[in-house]
This record gives structure tokens, sequence and C-alpha cells, in this order.
């Protein structure tokens, strides 16, 4: 691929061949002004400038194409250009269309679609120019694009409103107008002139709001002058609907007819204010005559039609084939007792009967639907529980098709019909006759039985001879002699059978509810002859409907009141009308005082005189004890109750002779008594008990709801102004909190943050808005917050998440969020989590030196005894060699090689144990992991302590952080010696274990396969309580400064991440057993692989060298004498400074093979990071005795960069060197 010769766009990173061609005067002057170039390129991060060499292919790419395409550079160069131009464009060859303007013009302007990387297409103006060398030669093309879609659609959209607003006028149905409020002239153009009859050019000069207003309908105009004066003194829009007069030469306010009237519906904004009123108004108006003319019609149709269903009492529905109710009459209505329709619309109507009915309603829907008519009768209750008999008929309503489209329903209420027939039948079969009559008419002479003479309470010899009717009429009930007259008089004209419920006195004083029923049997001309009849008692089924209708009204006239006192009279009313009491009411106690305070009172007449006031409640009896218990008092007489025997005289001039009391509690205190007086004894009965505690609570329950509602309105009154303060609170909290606030998308972009980031990050709000949230996050962290979104955008809360977060300077900080879904985005604060999780590191640290500290005695011991070894073995061959007796020198060479890797291991596990950096989780075999760590324990137990290792054939694999799981078994291990000072035996042991639905409850596991790690002792134990702390972090039981309480805490953490669990066995006096369970893997363990040896190490590549940086001779010799042997070019240096002087000599290094700990000031890093300044392809080997971390820090190695740790053998190193130089 060729390049653009022009240093302008030349990239910033300079090959060696180019260096080349650099002047010589000043070899850098080339570099330094590519890079100022590249600068100046990538700031332009409004525009994306792209090169492309005379193929089409790209060269380079700023940082705005990055921003406005989504590729990177390094994901584009080589790339065709037509990668960013739509399909059909590529189809239409566009893109070298444009090459070829480029070419003929110079430069080549287009407007048109294009392609970001994730397939989202967007505007995109710009040009391309032809690139050319100092010769003149065209050698590429360059293309600046800026994104216009935002202006694009904005102009489409305006477009499209012009277009809307073009239509309108054409119609002649909308007309504009702006209101001068300082002039108070209103000017219009045509149409809005010709909706008021006004001439447009007296319009244009404009009119006042009074000469509008006298055309408006008389109706209209102080309403719609209202709605004006608003709009004009709050500065608010207008909006109102109202009639115009048409003139045709009638006078303002003149005939109003239908057909002169034009409706008009007019809306205006207020577009200029001084602060206190309007003072320009500019709107329109819309003719909505015709609208408002069908909408008229179309009420009027409706109107006529359910006047004439609503005209018959019968229940007319019309149901959908599947019996589904559509439509009920306004008669059907009033015959269910239905209020809102919506309740029972689309409900099945077969389900508003009941057993029988049921089924027999199915049974007519059915034959309906196949074009027949159903009929049945039976009982359904109305919906306020009403149950009525019907006689039912159900049709199908046919479609144009000939087939039944939907069905009608007719229901008519045959209640009274079925109800007397069923009395009789009952009468008849069980003797609910409690007497029969006799009325002679023209002698007035009434015979009764003896049955129908204890019901009025006369003498049964009497009534056997006759008695006038008016005897018997005076023992019924004042408030129903007139209307029983009346209906006996009916029957008595029109000879027309009779029947009347009444009430007749009793020998005690009571009522009793009875139902005549008779027939006036009349002579040849026509007059009233005999008029026989029987009577039922109807006593407890009155009172039960009687009661129910009175909770009905009760709970009607509660509905809307607001006063309580007003609801106690009602509640005492409704009592004392419907159990026929002379007095009832309502007082407050005053338990101080024992005061009954009766504000107002309920008589049934005015012989009856009213108690209000205080009343001592000792002056009327001793039932305060009662009261206070929350039990009703009813005493029938008070001259017989031991409560009110001695107060009987009194009560009596109260016009009391019996008394029932129901005391109303508010959280278990008596607050107040229901009162029912009668001037006659009588017993209560425990129906009307019931009934009165029921209307009681109830009205009790009303009075609260008020109280409550006053209350709430008056913490209404003040809620504007504390939800004032309360945002007034957010926003400064949102101000000066140290912590992140943020608001996202469901597709993870920013919408507003707050001030924090700016003083934490270095970012302003303006660079985050609309950024993804992703973006600023460390890569390791993306998986889980992606899968955080997820669970936001279903609905959930997500806490306790951490993240890194990239600040503006390349930093990383912790942050823990707390985030919240709220429709289609969601609120997140973070907190700053960096020091908290920097000391969390340095305390892991600890724990791991700690564990360190504890092999220290045994690492030292075992280095001397494998140094003597090496140390050894080079003295005896150099007295060999010396002697000229090399036959033994392989044994001795074997011998200090074996000693020299087992210190190797040592100090690789060492290094495992202390380094910081958290490792990936991999395929791991615990069998092989013990084995490996078996010697360190052996040596850091001590030989007091008997070791026993059991394994598992065929052992599961697990997937685990094998360092953390080798650093959690030592830390057990040194527990276990630390529990057995005299020593004892440790068992490590491997296991696989299943676990089913019970084993899943004990351990708190999920079902499935685990491997079980376990390490028991013979030591002391621990005690229940010791054993519940004993994963609490700090928590320890060795003595101060011998242990820091977080090796338990650290090792539940690692299992708990690991998706396992640890359990605690332990006995005191007997021993522990910690059991790690780690979830089984499927994945193939990683075999170590075996070192070639030298002679069979890769050779050289032709010319290939390779500079040595480390400052030990010894290891500098070595390495150089391998690569020597081994064909390559060997360069040498000391230190850093040496080793860069050798880089830039100008002469081909292809690999740096560097130490990591360098003299001089400049370490092995810095040294490459150098090296690769000028020459970004070298290839570099770290080679270092230090934990790995040591080179990467906290992030991650460079692409061509790769590590090794000391000490290694020769034939690893050649091998990993070809690795390096062996491209991929």
């Amino acid at each position: 691929m060729s390049r653009p010769s022009s240093s302008r766009w030349r990239p910033e990173t300079v090959s060696s061949d180019e260096l080349d061609t650099l002047p010589v005067g000043d070899p850098e002057a080339g570099t330094r002004d590519a890079r100022l170039s590249r600068r100046i390129l990538d700031s332009a991060i409004d525009y994306a400038i792209i090169s492309f060499d005379v193929a089409g292919r790209v060269t380079s790419w700023n940082d705005g194409a990055t921003r406005i395409l989504g590729w990177t550079e390094a994901e584009m160069l080589g790339c065709p250009a037509e990668r960013l131009f739509t399909p059909e464009d590529i189809a239409a060859g566009i893109p070298a269309a444009e090459m070829e303007s480029a070419l003929r013009h110079g430069r080549g302007n287009d407007e048109r679609w294009h392609l970001k990387r994730n397939g989202i297409r967007f505007w995109a103006s710009g040009e391309m120019m032809a690139l050319r060398d100092d010769t003149g030669a065209v050698d590429g093309f360059i293309k600046i694009m800026r994104d216009r879609t935002e202006q694009r659609m904005a102009v489409r959209a305006l477009r499209d409103s012009r277009e809307r607003i073009e239509t309108a006028l054409d119609t002649g149905l909308v007309g504009f107008f702006d209101w001068d409020v300082r002039s108070g002239l209103l000017r219009g153009d045509a149409s809005f002139a010709a909706f008021h009859s006004l001439d447009p050019n007296q319009l244009q000069d404009g009119v006042s709001i009074g000469e509008l207003l006298d055309r408006l309908h008389p109706d209209d105009r102080a309403r719609t002058a209202d709605s004006i004066r608003r709009a004009e003194t709050s500065s608010t829009d207008f909006a109102e609907q109202f009639r115009v007069l048409q003139s045709n030469g009638l006078p303002a306010g003149g005939s109003t007819e239908e057909g002169q009237v034009r409706w008009l519906m007019v809306r205006g904004r207020c577009y200029e204010h001084d602060g206190q009123r309007a003072l320009r108004h500019t709107g329109i108006a819309i003719d909505i005559t015709a609208a408002r003319s069908a909408e008229a019609a179309l009420q009027a149709s409706e109107e006529f039609n359910r006047r004439i269903l609503a005209s018959s009492s019968d229940c007319i529905k019309v149901l959908d084939t599947d019996g589904r109710v559509l439509f009920i009459s306004d008669g059907g209505m009033r015959a269910l007792e239905l209020d809102d329709f919506t309740k029972v619309r689309g409900c099945p109507w077969p389900t508003f009967w009941k057993h029988q009915g049921n089924r027999d309603a199915i049974a007519a829907v059915e034959t309906a639907r196949r074009g027949g008519v159903g009929r049945f009768h039976g009982y359904a209750n109305t919906m306020k529980g009403a149950n009525r008999y019907w006689d039912v008929v159900v049709t199908p309503m046919l479609g144009a098709d000939g087939l039944p489209e939907k069905l009608l329903a007719i229901s008519r209420d045959i209640t009274e019909q079925r109800q007397a027939s069923e009395r009789i039948e009952l009468a008849l079969e069980a003797g609910a006759v409690i007497g029969t009559f006799l009325w002679d008419v023209p002698a007035n002479r009434l015979t009764g039985d003896e049955r129908f003479a204890r019901t009025f309470g006369l003498d049964p010899a009497a009534m056997s001879a006759g008695v006038p009717l008016g005897r018997a009429l005076a023992a019924i009930h004042p408030d129903d002699q007139l209307r029983v007259q009346a209906l006996i008089g009916e029957a008595v004209v029109q000879g027309s059978r009779y029947r009347a419920d009444y009430r007749v006195r009793q020998f005690d004083g009571s009522w009793l509810w009875i139902e005549a029923n008779g027939i006036c049997e009349r002579d040849p001309d026509g007059g009233a002859l005999r008029f026989p009849g029987l009577l039922f008692d109807i006593d407890s089924r009155k009172r039960h409907a009687l009661r129910q209708a009175a909770e009905l009204e009760l709970g009607d006239r509660l509905r809307d009141l607001r006063d309580t006192a007003a609801m106690a009279g009602i509640l005492a009313e409704t009592l004392g009308r419907t159990l026929n009491v002379r007095r009832a009411g309502y007082g407050r106690v005053d338990r101080q005082r024992q005061l009954l305070i009766i504000e107002r009172d309920w008589c049934a007449d005015d012989t009856v005189s009213s108690i209000a006031g205080d009343h001592q409640v000792s002056d009327h009896g001793s039932f305060l004890a009662d009261l206070l218990r929350g039990e009703i008092v009813a005493i029938p007489d008070v001259s017989a109750d031991p409560r009110t025997r001695a107060f009987a005289d009194k009560m009596r001039d109260l016009q009391i002779e019996s008394l029932l009391n129901v005391p109303l509690m508010e959280r278990g205190e008596l607050v107040a008594v229901l009162f029912l007086h009668d001037t006659l004894t009588r017993s209560w009965c425990p129906e009307d008990i019931a009934f009165i505690r029921t209307l009681a609570d109830r009205t009790w329950a009303a009075a609260q709801r008020v109280r409550a509602e006053a209350d709430l309105r008056r913490l209404n009154e003040t809620l504007e102004a504390e939800v004032g303060e309360r945002t007034r609170e957010r926003d400064l909290v949102w101000r000066v909190s140290p912590d992140l606030f943020v608001t996202c998308g469901h597709d993870g972009h920013v919408r507003n943050v707050n001030t924090a980031w700016t003083e934490a990050l270095g970012y302003q709000a303006s660079s985050l808005t609309g950024l993804r949230f992703e973006t600023l996050l460390h890569p390791e962290d993306a998986a889980p917050v992606r899968a955080a979104l997820d669970r936001l955008r279903a609905g959930e809360p997500v806490g306790d998440l951490d993240t890194r977060l990239r600040a503006s300077g390349g930093f990383y900080r912790w942050y823990s969020w707390t985030c919240l879904p709220d429709g289609d985005e969601f609120y997140a604060a973070g907190r700053d989590m960096t020091a908290r999780k920097s000391l969390e590191e340095q305390l892991r640290q600890s724990q791991k030196m700690e564990a360190v500290g504890q092999l220290t005695g045994g690492l030292a011991h075992d280095f001397n005894n494998l140094l003597t070894g090496i140390v050894g073995s080079l003295e005896l061959m150099q007295t060999r060699i010396g002697q000229g007796r090399i036959g033994d020198l392989g044994r001795y060479v074997n011998a200090a090689q074996g000693a020299a890797n087992r210190a190797a291991a040592l100090t690789h596990r060492l290094l495992a144990f202390s380094r910081r950096q958290t490792l990936d989780p991999r395929t791991v075999d615990v069998d092989r992991l013990v084995e490996g760590i078996e010697e360190l324990i052996r040596r850091t137990v001590g030989p007091e302590i008997d070791l026993v290792v059991v394994k598992t054939p065929d052992l599961w694999p697990t997937l685990c952080d094998p360092n953390q799981l080798e650093n959690a078994l030592l830390n057990l291990c040194i527990n276990a010696r630390d529990a057995m000072p005299g020593g004892g035996r440790l068992t490590i042991e491997t296991a696989n274990r299943m676990v089913d639905p019970y084993a899943s409850h004990m351990r708190d596991l999920p079902e499935g396969r685990y491997v079980a790690l376990s390490a028991t002792d013979t030591g002391t134990g621990m005690p229940p309580d010791v054993v519940e702390r004993a994963f609490d972090p700090f928590f320890t039981t060795k003595p101060l400064g011998q242990g820091t309480g977080l090796g338990l805490s650290m090792i539940y953490g690692f299992v708990k991440q690991s998706g396992g669990q640890i359990r605690i066995h332990s006995t005191v006096g007997e021993g522990t057993g910690v059991t790690l369970y780690l979830p089984c893997h499927d994945g193939a363990v990683d075999e170590d692989k075996a070192g070639a040896m030298l002679a069979a190490a890769p050779r050289a590549g032709d010319g290939e060298t390779v500079l040595v940086v480390d400052d030990e001779p010894t290891v500098r010799m070595l390495v150089v004498e391998v690569l020597s042997e081994l064909g390559y070019h060997a360069v040498e240096a000391s230190d850093g400074a040496a080793g860069l002087r050798a880089l830039q000599s100008g002469r081909r290094i292809d690999l740096l093979v560097t130490d990591v700990g360098l003299p001089g000031g400049m370490n092995g890093r810095q040294l490459a990071d150098a090296a690769r300044v000028g020459t970004p392809a070298l290839k570099v080997l770290f080679i270092t005795g230090y934990a790995e971390n040591a080179v990467v820090g906290n992030g991650m190695l460079e692409p061509g960069m790769q590590i090794m740790s000391k000490p290694f053998t020769m034939e690893s190193l050649a091998t990993r060197i070809r690795d390096i130089l062996t491209p991929s």
C-alpha cells in the first residue's frame, strides 16, 4: 500500500525506513511535524478526516472519524473506502465517482447517507480532495465529512409542518390572529375575518376585543370574556370554543336559530409579557361547525332511541353470540339497580343466575344462537342484592347473511305475582296463616277467627260475633292507617284483589308486621257485598328488608357529607324510624368527668322531649363499666334491670322505659355512645342489636374518613411549599454531593451528571452528555455493567455494583453504584471507593505476607540445603577438571541443576503467594494443585505435624483461581498447625460430591456436582460461638500481633466468588475440619509443557539481531552465548542508557531482551517504551526475578511484549525468542 509522502498527512508513528528519508541536519524534525499534524487532526472531533491511497484504501483516520463512524484507526487501516458507503451507493459506483471528481476538479463535494460501524445510517456533508506529492503527481485522497443528520431531519420536519399548515389554510377552515394587548387591537387574516363576518381590510387595521365579543352568541360571551381576561392577567395560553353569530343582515345579538351561528375553536399563545400581564397573543381559529352539527344530530338520534328503550320497565339487554353483555336499556338499569354499566359490560350474562337459573340461561343462549327462541323463569339478584323473579325471553338478532349476529334478552320482573302464588302455597303447606277474616260490607260487620283476634289485640268472643271495621283499623300503626284505608277503599270500588302490609299493636306494646290478602266480592248490580281475606306473619322478613333498605339509605346519605355531627344525626334518625323507637342520639364521652355530652338527638314526634345537653352517666344507672369494656347495654325494662332499677323514676321523667346503649371505641378507649330510648318496655332482639352495631360502625368509619380527609386537606395546603423546599434541597444535594450522580437512558447513554464528575474525574458535564457510559469503564468492568443494565431495563434496582471509571487524566478510580430504574431511564449514585479498595488490597496483601512470614523459617532452611548442593557440585567439577577426570562431570552437573530447579520452584511459589494482582480463573485439577504445594505445606507445619494427603481417583476439575486456592489451603494448614501446639495429625482430602435437594438445603448450595477440598486437624477445636464468627473480618482468637483475623474471611470471600461454599465442623478437644465446595467444571485442565534441549532449539533467521540489556554480567554472558550458538547477532548493554544508545545507533535490532530492574535511572520498562517511540513495531522480552506485576503493574502488556521470570533454562529462553520473532 502506498502512503502520501507529504509530512502533513504522515502518521504519528515512523518506521525505520522512513527515518532514513528524514533531513540529515535534523533527524527528528519530520517526526515532530507528523505528531503535531496528527494532534491537530485529532482535535477536530466534529469532523471525520480520512486519507486514502490511489486504490481507495484507508491510510489514516483521525479521532473525529472514530467518534462519528465508530471504527478505530487500527480497524480501518487498509480497508476500502466502500466500507463507509451504503449498498445502493456502492452499486451506483458513488465511491469511484467521488475520487474521479476529485481527480478531475481537484475536489468533489457531496451530501448523502453513509454507514456507521453499528450499521446505522447518518447524513454527511463533506468533500473529497486529491493529494499530490512534491512533483504534483496524485498519490492519494483525503475525505472530510461532518454528521448533519439532525439538521437534515429538522429541515424535513419544518418542510412537513409548512405543508400541513398550507393544506389547512387551503381548506378555509383555519384562520390566524394576532392580539396586541397594549393597544387593545386584534388583527387577523381573511379566514378569521370571514368567521366573524368582518371586513378583511378592517381586520388588517385591527378591531377591539369588545367588538369581537359582540359577535358571539349571548350564551358564550361571558364565559369567553372571562377566559380572555385570565389569559391576559396570568400570561398563559388561551383556549376556548364558542359560537359566532353570522350577520346576514342581522344585528349582533339577534336571532340565534340553528344554521345562523358558526362554531369556532380558538387557541392562542402568549408570546410577550412584562411579568405582570400578557402583552401579545398569537393563535389560530378553526371552524368546527360541521363537527358540532354532526355531533348534535348523532346525540339527538341516540337520545330518541334511548327514550324509547327507557320507557320500558323490562330489562332489555343485547348480548354477543357467546352471551356476553354489550348493552342494557335505561329501564333495565333501573330494574337491575345498576348504577354503572361499565361494571357489567363484557360479563357473561348466564353468570348473573345461580344454580338451575344458570343452567337455564346457558340453554336459552344456545337456543337463540341456533336461531330459536329461549325461554325460562328464575330468581336472580339485582346489583344491590334484591332477589327478584324474572320471566326471560332470548331471541336472535339476524345479520345481513341471515345468521344470528347478536342476541336480544328481555327479562320481566314478575316477583309480585310469583310471591303471591308462593305465599298461598306456603300458607296452605306450612300453616303460615295467622288469621282469617270476613267483612260484611253493607252491614260493616267484621268477623274473624281466634288467631285474627290475638293478632289485633281484640276479644276473640267479640270478633266471633262481629265488630265494626274501625275497631280493627285502630290497632294499626298510625303511620300505616291512611295507606291501608286507601287500599281497602280501592278494592271496594273496583272489586279487585287487596293486599297490604302494615304494623299492628301487640298486647306487650310491640308492633308486628303482617300482610293482609283479600278480594271484594260484588253483587250483580256491582255493589260491594263480601270481603274475605287472610293474614300472614311477615314480621321477620319485613324487618330484614327494612334493615337492608335502611343500610342502603344511610350509605347514600353519608356518602357526600363532610359534617360529622350531621352524620350522627342521620344515623339516629335512620335507627329511630327503622326500629320504631321514640328517641335516638349520639353523645361524646368525657371520661375524666364521666359526662355524656349530647349535642342533638332525634325524637319521633313532638310528644317526645329532646335530652340534648350534658348528663352525668352515674345519674342514669350503673352501666358505665360495661360501656368502658366495649359491651352493648340493652335494657328492656328500666324498672326491672338491676343496673337502672334505682333510677327508674328519673328515667321515666326523661320518657325512658327501655334503652339500648352502643359504645364507640377508638384504640380501645370509649369515646362516644349511641343511644336508643322507647317510651314502652320492649325486648331488644339479637337481629336489632347486630343491625344497630353495623350502622354505628359504618357511620363511625365514615366520620373517621371525613376527619382523615380534613387532615389531608390541611396537609395539602402546605404540600406545595414542602415540595418546593424538597426540590430545592434535592437540587442542592445534586450540586454539593461528593458522590457521582448520573441519569442514563435504557441505551446506556448519559443524559445528565452532577458537578462532582468535574471535581473527581475532571470531566465537564457537557462532554459527558450523550456519551455511552460504558466508554468510561475499565475494560474488565464492562460485562457486569451490561448485566446490570439488563436488570434495570427489566425494572429491577441494582446495588453494590463496583466499577472503575477512567478520569480525564487517564487513571482509574473505584466507585460503588446504587441504581434505580424509572420509566425509560435510570438514576445512579456512585460513591468513591478508591481509598477503601486500596485499604482492602493492603489488608489482603498483609494477610498474604503473614502467610509468607510463616514460610520464612522453612524456606531459609531449604535454600541453605539447595545452595550447599549447588556450590558443592561446582567445587567438585572444578576439582575434577583440574585433575583431568571429566567422566564424573555429568553427575555433578545434574546434581547442581536439580538443586537449582528446586530453588527456582520455591521462589516462584513464594512470589505467587505475595504478588498483588488478581489472577483469572482457570480450569484446575485440585489433586495436582495439592501435590504441587504438598512439600511447601510440610515445611510450613513442621515435623511435629503428621501430614496425610488423601487423593480421589478421577477427581472432577473445577474453575477457580489456582493461586488463591493454594493460598486458601496454606492458610487452613497454618491455622491447623497453630491449633496443634503439641503436634498432631493434619489430613488434606479431596472428593467428588453430588449435592441433592436435601444436601442443597442443608449446605446452602445449588444442586449439582462439586469438588470438595478439606483440611482436618486433631487440635483444640472451637466452641460453637467461635465457629459462628469464624468468617467475620478481623475476628481472631490468636494473641495480639499473631494474626490479622482476615484468613478465613478472605477464604470465605474467594470461595463465594467462585460459586462455592465453605463449611466448618469443630468439636472442642477433638479438632476442626474445614471443607471448601467448588463447582465442577467441564473444561480441560492445562498440561505443563516440558522444555526442549538447547541442541533442538530453533535457529535464528537470516541476520536477526537481539539487543540484551542486563546489569548482571553472568546472566548477560549466558544469554549472549546462547544466542550466538543459535545463530543470532547479539548486542549487549549493561544499563538502560547504553541500551538506548544501541537502539538509536541505526543498526538493525529485531528484539530487545531486557531485565526490569536496571541501574542508572532507567528501568527495563522505561527503556522499552523509549525504544518504541522511534520503532513502534519493536519486539520486547522482559526477563525478571520479581513477580510479573512488577512489570505489568495494574495494566496490561502492549502487543509485541512478553515476559519471563528468572530463573529459566536456556532452552526455554531460545524457544520463547523464536516464538516472539516468528510472525503470527
